[in-house]
């Protein structure tokens, strides 16, 4: 599955605040919520589910890069989140480096093909360092979200 087929604009967010893993995710949780038509035991249910998946083993890839995801009942199809953070956290990476660049995704529970094919994608383009430094250098949301979609567009996993 396509990056552009699971995030949107109203999920890309250049500026998002946290200061630390787990404020991250919750304020990532309530920015999908939102998106999905859910309120405040929506967002808690994502939250739950992304700490969840992150006790398995930090999804922070290294290089400042985390990919966080979970799988939700309910949920009809994947939908992606991206963010460049206000400040770098601890995500418990694999590098020890703080985190400043999430994508984060939202999947059903039936589409593990899907699931897979999209990290693959992901993953491709925040491992790239060009990609990153095009990523890092945004400042709206828009730029965010046009410079990630280019960027699935110029590189095939």
């Amino acid at each position: 599955m396509k990056i552009s087929d699971v995030l949107t604009l109203a999920l890309t967010d250049c500026h998002l605040s946290g200061r630390s893993k787990k404020r991250v995710l919750e304020n990532i949780s309530k920015l999908l919520s939102t998106q999905l038509g859910g309120g405040s035991e929506q967002s808690e249910i994502l939250f739950d589910n992304f700490v969840a998946r992150e006790r398995l083993g930090s999804t922070g890839i290294g290089k400042g890069v985390a990919i966080p995801h979970c799988r939700t009942l309910g949920v009809k199809r994947i939908y992606g989140c991206l963010t460049k953070l206000a400040a770098p956290v601890d995500f418990d990476a694999v590098d020890d480096q703080p985190v400043d660049l999430v994508f984060a995704l939202v999947v059903p529970e039936e589409k593990n093909d899907e699931h897979l094919s999209t990290l693959a994608r992901i993953a491709t383009i925040m491992q790239d360092d060009h990609s990153r430094q095009l990523l890092r250098q945004c400042n709206s949301h828009q730029q965010l979200f046009d410079t990630m979609i280019e960027l699935e567009r110029t590189k095939k996993p």
